[in-house]
C-alpha cells in the first residue's frame, strides 16, 4: 500500500492498481472566501484515480471548484462513495456534477472495492463521517473533522480492529472567541488528538485537516492561535509523523519525512500571506429581504411552537452602521439605524456580507460559524436559530417525504450507539452543572 498526501483534508491510499483520494481540495477558498490552503496542493493525476471519498458537505471536504475542475470523461469513470445518510441531497448534487457513479455506503459495513481492498464508513454527528481503508493487511483510519467520545472510538476500534496509520485533525476549524481563544479551542484539539493517540494505539499518526489559515481581514486575528506542527513536534508524541503534500508512504518501508515535511510546513505558516480585505458592503434592504424570506421558510418548517423556544437578538453591521433586528418567533428581519445604545446591546458583530451570506443561503450560519468573520458577545448562550439552520442544512431530520424519514430512521438506528453516548455526556454535564456530581 501506498499513501501520497495531497493537501488539507486529502490523501490517495493506492493499492495493487487501485487508487482512492479522500476530500480532494486543489483549488480556490472555502467558506465565503474565508479560508485558504496553507500550502499548494499536489497535482493529481485524475485518470489513475478508482474512487473519491467525500466524508462531509462542508466546502473543504466536498470542494465543488476541485469536483468540476476534472475532466468531464473522468468524472463518468470515477466512482464517488458517500455516506448513506438521512438525506440525498449531496448524491443528487454529486450526480448534478457530473459524477454518475455515487456509491452510498451503509454504515458500520465493509465493503469490497476491489481484491484485497475494503472500506468501512461510520457517522459523527449531524453530518460528519469517518472511514476505515484496509489493503495488504495495513488499516488507514481517517477521522477527519469527527469530534466523538471515547465510547464511540471504542465502537470504531471495535468495528475497525487495529489501526496501523492515523489521520486526524490537530487544529481548530471555526470561531474561537472575540479576537482571542475564549474557548480553549487550541488546547482542546491538542487534547483530542492526545487522547485519540493513546486510546488507538495506532502505529503512525499523520495530523492533518488543519493545513488552512485565515484569509480575511474579518478573521486573520485567529492564525496566531493556530497550532502548527511544531507546536505538536514538540510533545513528542508517540508515532506522530507529518506529511506535505506529494510526501508517499510505501507499507513495505514505513518511513516518513516528517521533519522534512514540518520544516516546510512552518515556512509556509511563517511566509507573508495574502490577506484580503472586507467584503463589500451589500445593502441593508437586500439583507431584511433575504433573512426575513430565510425565517420565513424555517417557520414553515418547524412552526410556531418551536420558533417561540429562540430569542428575538441583533447583529450590528460596522461597515454600513445598521443594526439587524432578527425575531425568530415572528419570522421577522428590521433594519434600524445603529446608535450608541444599539450598537452595545447587539450579540453580534459582523460586516454586511457576511450578515447577508448567514441567511443567503442553508448553509450560511455554519459557513460564518467556520470562517470566524465575526464576534459573539453573548457566546456562552445557546443561539436555537444556528440549530434550525443546521437541521436545514444537513437535512438530518424526517422533514419532507415519506422516504426521507425511512432513510432518517435508518440512518438513526445505525447512529443509535453515538446517539446514546451523547445523551450520557449530556446528562452528565447538566448534572455536574447543577452540583450533582
Amino acid at each position: 500500500m501506498k499513501i501520497r498526501f495531497v493537501s488539507h483534508a486529502s490523501f490517495i491510499v493506492e493499492s495493487n492498481g487501485v487508487s482512492l483520494i479522500c476530500d480532494p481540495w486543489l483549488v480556490g477558498k472555502a467558506f465565503n472566501q474565508g479560508w485558504a490552503l496553507v500550502s499548494p496542493a499536489d497535482s493529481v493525476a485524475w485518470k489513475n484515480i478508482s474512487y473519491i471519498w467525500i466524508s462531509h458537505q462542508h466546502p473543504d471536504h466536498l470542494n465543488f471548484p476541485t469536483l468540476k475542475s476534472i475532466d468531464r470523461l473522468e468524472r463518468q469513470k470515477i466512482e464517488v462513495l458517500y455516506q448513506k445518510h438521512a438525506s440525498e441531497r449531496i448524491p443528487k448534487v454529486l450526480r448534478g456534477l457530473g459524477y454518475p457513479k455515487v456509491q452510498e455506503l451503509s454504515l458500520h459495513r465493509w465493503f469490497s472495492l476491489a481484491a484485497e481492498l475494503e472500506v468501512i464508513c461510520g457517522s459523527c454527528g449531524s453530518m460528519d463521517s469517518w472511514i476505515a481503508i484496509r489493503a495488504e493487511r495495513i488499516t488507514v483510519l481517517n477521522l477527519n473533522d469527527c469530534v466523538m467520545s471515547a465510547a464511540h472510538l471504542r465502537k470504531i476500534s471495535q468495528l475497525v480492529g487495529k489501526v496501523d496509520v492515523l489521520f486526524t485533525q490537530f487544529s481548530f476549524a471555526n470561531w474561537i472567541g472575540n479576537h482571542c481563544d475564549e474557548r480553549g479551542e487550541a488546547a482542546r484539539k491538542i487534547d483530542d488528538l492526545l487522547f485519540r493517540v493513546r486510546f488507538l494505539e495506532p502505529e503512525a499518526t499523520v495530523p492533518f485537516a488543519s493545513y488552512i489559515y485565515f484569509c480575511n481581514q474579518e478573521n486573520c486575528w485567529m492564525n496566531k492561535f493556530a497550532v502548527t506542527p511544531l507546536t505538536l513536534t514538540k510533545l513528542n508524541i508517540p508515532g506522530l509523523n507529518f506529511m506535505y503534500p506529494g510526501d508517499t508512504w510505501d507499507s513495505s518501508k514505513k518511513e516518513f519525512k516528517s521533519d522534512s515535511a514540518v520544516d516546510r510546513y512552518m515556512k509556509d505558516i511563517s511566509s507573508a500571506k495574502t490577506i484580503d480585505p472586507t467584503p463589500r458592503s451589500v445593502p441593508a434592504s437586500t439583507i431584511e429581504y433575504t433573512a426575513t424570506k430565510t425565517l420565513r421558510g424555517i417557520r414553515r418548517k418547524f412552526g410556531r411552537f418551536l420558533l417561540s423556544k429562540a430569542s428575538p437578538f441583533e447583529i450590528y453591521m460596522p461597515d454600513v452602521n445598521k443594526l439587524l433586528i432578527i425575531n425568530t418567533r415572528a419570522a421577522t428581519c428590521r433594519v434600524r439605524e445603529a446608535t450608541n445604545e444599539g450598537i452595545g446591546a447587539a450579540r453580534f458583530v459582523m460586516c454586511s456580507q457576511v450578515a447577508w451570506y448567514a441567511f443567503a443561503y442553508s448553509w450560511g450560519w455554519g459557513a460564518m460559524e467556520v470562517s470566524g468573520m465575526y464576534s459573539d458577545r453573548q457566546w456562552r448562550e445557546p443561539n436555537l436559530l444556528a440549530v434550525y439552520l443546521n437541521i436545514l442544512s444537513t437535512e438530518v431530520l424526517p422533514l419532507g417525504s415519506p422516504r426521507q424519514v425511512g432513510r432518517a430512521l435508518e440512518f438513526f438506528w445505525a447512529k443509535r450507539c453515538e446517539i446514546i453516548y451523547r445523551l450520557k455526556l449530556q446528562v452528565a454535564d447538566l448534572f455536574v452543572k447543577e452540583g450533582l456530581l
